[in-house]
């Protein structure tokens, strides 16, 4: 049985107050794939990104700056995307601001500053996930305008029903990783500790050319300190092959394969990489080949100054993984600490959203990030779509800013959702409906984690330079400072990262 808990809030994001600092002109999204300058005036542009413009080693890049925005129900009523629980944008943007910088305004993907942390949904008895919906005014613009948050909570495994794991590492050891392989080595330490016994685990690297340290292995206390000695003794140097190194990786995971286990490769690289005589298309041919045959793959990204954020995300969404980015020994020790069953253990797939507004409750309607995972409506109930992927225990929040009518109807939208169960091919839908009842009747009277995550949401947009708010980064440390609950390290951080910025030259 789906359980309910309806918010709907305000976002609101301000540009900060030395915006000479941040120039270009974001793409601004008026639907899926259409796309228009922004209301301050500037050209049109797309910046180069992996798949679709070009890319240098060397360079940093993020793909696409293209920020979503209003769309007026009554032209269109329908929002179509597929969930993403990824949170290296987060991590990345921290190091790059607890280092004194701003994080590129391309580097900031809303959703996965919005998804690094908990919320207060319930998880699920039976069903693989549950369904959530609340909102509030928002504390930044005018009554009309509401946020509306939107979440699933994914299903905690029991130990007996957790699988047993058959990982390949696959570490790149170029000469650009010579600055960050000892960080590798740690973060995969810390994995290997968390492993089970009996556990398959293999490790390959790639640099000029590539090389198969260990083939699959079943761990036990003994073997994993002679393990941890051969990933060790790596040494980085060199030119990087990446596409010979995830062909493999593949094969010899292959090699080690479990009939109902989980099969995957872990891509450990900064991703400054010529892909070699494999064109990137190909390789997203033979990441999408092998997740039909049961294997999926994730990515740890590490480095900065040339660091490809965008490959790494668009690896792991064509491995069916999940995409962290590693900034230091204690952000690896939580993920693979906390949440490596999520991480791990896919409970459903292609997990699709499409909100339904109604025209005469919902004026207008503005998705806040998930930019590059847009689904075309008319694709939605097609289950060849690829979409998400939902962990064990995982949650995923997405927030729309909207404005409602003077007298709205008594529904304000319906949720639908199409997944498919880890092993299945065919979809199944749910539905919830949000009412009005459903909304609280101030920011101040919704709950503290709401306020929490609209904190979170105008924190990202600030640094996203999105053209919609105009709200500074103390009116976020207030927010947030005061939604505060419990001891979460998490929280605590954001709020030492929001005071942070705002000492940033």
């Amino acid at each position: 049985m789906l359980k309910k808990m309806l918010i709907l809030s305000f976002s609101i994001i301000c540009i900060l107050p030395n915006c000479e600092n941040f120039n270009d002109n974001p793409v601004v999204s008026t639907d899926e794939g259409a796309k228009f300058s922004n209301p301050s005036g500037g050209s049109n542009y797309v910046d180069g990104n992996y798949g679709g413009g070009d890319y240098y080693p060397g360079t940093e890049n993020f793909g696409e700056y293209i920020i979503n925005g209003f769309i007026n129900s009554n032209e269109d009523n329908l929002s179509t995307f597929g969930i993403d629980v990824d949170g290296g944008s987060y991590t990345f943007g921290r190091k790059k601001i607890n280092e004194g910088q701003f994080p590129p305004k391309e580097s900031v993907r809303i959703e996965e500053y919005i998804n690094y942390f908990h919320q207060d949904y319930v998880p699920p008895a039976s069903e693989p996930f549950s369904v959530y919906a609340d909102g509030a005014p928002s504390p930044f613009r005018s009554d009309s305008l509401h946020l509306l948050r939107i979440g699933l909570q994914g299903r905690e495994l029991s130990t007996e029903e957790q699988k047993p794991w058959n990982l390949t590492f696959l570490i790149d050891i170029s000469g650009s990783m010579s600055s960050r392989i000892e960080l590798v080595k740690s973060s995969l330490n810390i994995l290997i500790d968390n492993m089970r016994q009996g556990d398959k685990i293999s490790v390959c690297t790639y640099a000029g050319g590539v090389g198969t340290v260990l083939t699959p292995t079943s761990l036990s206390d003994t073997d994993r300190e002679s393990i941890k000695g051969m990933i060790s003794d790596l040494q980085a140097g060199g030119s990087t092959a990446m596409a010979s190194g995830i062909q493999n990786a593949y094969y010899v995971n292959m090699s080690g394969y479990l009939d109902n286990g989980v099969n995957r490769v872990i891509v450990c690289s900064d991703g400054d990489a010529n892909v070699g005589q494999t064109s990137q298309e190909e390789i997203h041919e033979l990441i999408s080949s092998y997740v039909d045959e049961g294997i999926t793959l994730s990515t740890l990204g590490f480095g900065q100054g040339n660091y490809n954020d965008n490959l790494m995300e668009q690896l792991a969404d064509q491995g069916n993984g999940n995409y962290f980015y590693i900034d230091s020994e204690s952000e690896a020790e939580r993920l693979f600490s906390e949440e490596l069953i999520s991480v791990m253990e896919i409970i459903a797939k292609d997990v699709k959203i499409q909100v339904e507004f109604n025209t005469e409750s919902v004026i207008r309607y503005r998705l806040i990030g998930y930019e590059n995972r847009n689904i075309d409506d008319e694709d939605f109930t097609d289950e060849n779509t690829d979409a998400g992927e939902i962990g064990a225990g995982h949650r995923v929040t997405a927030l729309y800013e909207i404005e409602l009518a003077e007298n709205p109807e008594p529904q304000i939208a319906i949720v639908h959702l199409r997944y498919k169960l880890p092993d299945g091919n065919s979809d199944i839908p749910l539905e919830l409906e949000i009412t009005n009842n459903d909304i609280a009747s101030s920011f101040s009277t919704s709950s503290q984690r709401f306020q929490f995550t609209a904190g979170v949401a105008e924190f990202a947009e600030i640094l996203r330079q999105s053209p919609w708010v105009s709200t500074s980064f103390s009116d976020v440390e207030q927010i947030v400072s005061e939604s505060l609950s419990g001891s979460d390290d998490r929280d605590v951080e954001l709020l030492e990262l929001i005071r942070n910025v705002q000492t940033i030259d």
